[in-house]
């Protein structure tokens, strides 16, 4: 019998016979294998919710999916999909009363004592990395979760919050991630690996240094190519993805790295995101040489007032330059721009719109994204107060409004000359059956505790009609 079973919540590979989930998410699977390391039998299994009928249903399509007979049930899942994990633990425990329930994941982790504070089924929750503390958790038991550092959890009626678990200093120390626990290549069309963690950047409405840390942690070049032939030649993947929050936060790693990739021979196209500040044109060409097919940029916003607001701590104009530039060296070059900040005038949204029109122009894919409040962050925390919840506004409250334009070909991010620029297939229908879905059979939870479920929540921001009339436009909101 395994110690325990390992659940990633995906987001529905197939929808309408299109493929909509195509990577992995690499954290589980690092999971599994220090588990196996320390001597653990750990089970996995992906849920694609169904996203059909009732929440009853999909509840006990959750369970019946899913191995009970370990002791412990790890699930990991991001916030868009917290609301269903909430009421699948719920039907579970009901159930199987005797099982402990354990979260993880960017999702739960950064509110992660609000969630035993509502939800009496959950048992414990993981914060930040886990590698360490679910070993932790399975060795030591729901009897010894006192001495677990970075677990919240339920004991002797009260939730405990204990010290907090330091970052993994030395990534070397991690075991490749346990590609033998599915049918890897059947399962996914491309391959994540992380070379790195943390950020040294501090963006007001990102949430991703409360969980991986400000401090940039690097895996080694030998590590990164050894995983990189495993994944290329054992399971036969050519395109990867690297998720690293800032793939060139140190030039010359990057560099060694690209001039790795080459003499490894390894026939891969990667993707990579990072920010404009930490490129230049050596970079970018030998990126390129190296197989990069895909660059993305968060420039976030057209307007130096709102860039100042949210500490991006990069000019305008010097990243328009080098998104621009990157053009030349990396087939596709996409753009993140984001809307709907509570102190973003009208003005400086048509300014966001204006870049937008630039760098389509220039040869770029310009997303343009409404602003989700993510907890911990310093906009939440200043404006959190003034969060709303979009029924009439977003279409992520009309599921099937939303479902019938994306079959009529109209795209998440939609470009000047009405192409799709993102697949329908991929971007929008994920908004569709993800967020919508969860939208229309949890409601009533996300109604109740704007808190926890904040990223269903938009920020009050000026103009709202106007701005929405403008944005949709070039996209689905």
């Amino acid at each position: 019998m395994n110690d325990i079973t390992l659940v990633n919540i995906a987001i529905s590979k197939n929808f309408n016979d299109k493929v909509v989930y195509m990577h992995n998410s690499v954290g589980i699977f690092l999971l599994i294998a220090v588990l196996e390391k320390a001597g653990y039998k750990a089970g996995f299994h992906e849920y694609c919710m169904d996203y059909k009928g009732d929440l009853a249903g999909e509840v006990e399509n959750f369970i019946s999916s899913i191995d009970t007979t370990p002791p412990f049930i790890g699930i990991g899942c991001h916030s868009v999909h917290l609301p269903f994990v909430v009421k699948a633990v719920e039907g579970l425990k009901k159930r199987f009363p005797q099982k402990t329930v354990v979260l993880g994941g960017a999702g739960p982790s950064g509110i992660a004592k609000e969630l035993l504070e509502k939800f009496p089924a959950i048992d414990a929750v993981v914060v930040g990395e886990g590698e360490d503390a679910i070993v932790e958790v399975v060795k030591n038991g729901p009897q010894g979760f006192s001495s677990v550092k970075g677990l919240v959890y339920r004991g002797n009626g009260a939730v405990r919050v204990n010290p907090a678990r330091p970052h993994i200093d030395d990534l070397e120390k991690l075991p490749l991630p346990a590609y033998h626990a599915v049918n890897f290549k059947e399962q996914y069309k491309v391959a994540t690996v992380i070379t790195a963690r943390g950020c040294p950047f501090q963006c007001g409405f990102c949430s991703l240094t409360d969980f991986d840390g400000r401090r940039v942690r690097f895996n080694s070049i030998e590590n990164v190519i050894a995983e990189l032939k495993v994944l290329s030649r054992k399971y036969g993947f050519k395109d990867l993805f690297f998720v690293d929050p800032t793939f060139t936060a140190n030039k010359k790693r990057t560099l060694e790295l690209c001039r790795a990739i080459r003499e490894a021979d390894l026939g891969i196209s990667w993707f990579c995101m990072t920010r404009t500040e930490c490129v230049d044109e050596e970079l970018l060409e030998a990126m390129g040489k190296s197989g990069c097919k895909t660059i993305f940029y968060g420039l976030d916003t057209g307007s130096e007032t709102v860039l100042k607001r949210i500490k991006k701590g990069s000019g305008l104009e010097e990243a328009l330059a080098v998104i621009e530039k990157s053009v030349k060296h990396i087939p596709i070059v996409e753009v993140g721009l984001i809307w709907g900040f509570p102190f973003e005038t009208l003005e400086d949204f048509k300014k966001t719109l204006e870049i937008r029109t630039r760098l389509e122009k220039a040869g770029c894919t310009a997303q343009l994204r409404w602003l989700e409040p993510y907890p911990s962050t310093a906009i939440i925390n200043e404006f959190g107060k003034d969060l709303f919840l979009p029924k009439e506004q977003s279409l992520m409250f009309q599921p099937e409004k939303l479902a019938e334009l994306v079959r009529a070909g109209k795209s998440f991010y939609q470009g000047d000359d009405d192409t799709c620029r993102i697949p329908a297939d991929v971007t929008s229908l994920r908004f569709v059956i993800a967020a919508g879905h969860v939208a229309a059979t949890c409601g009533d939870i996300i109604e109740q505790n704007p808190g926890i479920f904040s990223d269903y929540y938009r920020y009050k921001t000026p103009d709202l009609d106007e701005k929405l009339r403008l944005a949709s436009r070039y996209g689905l909101y």
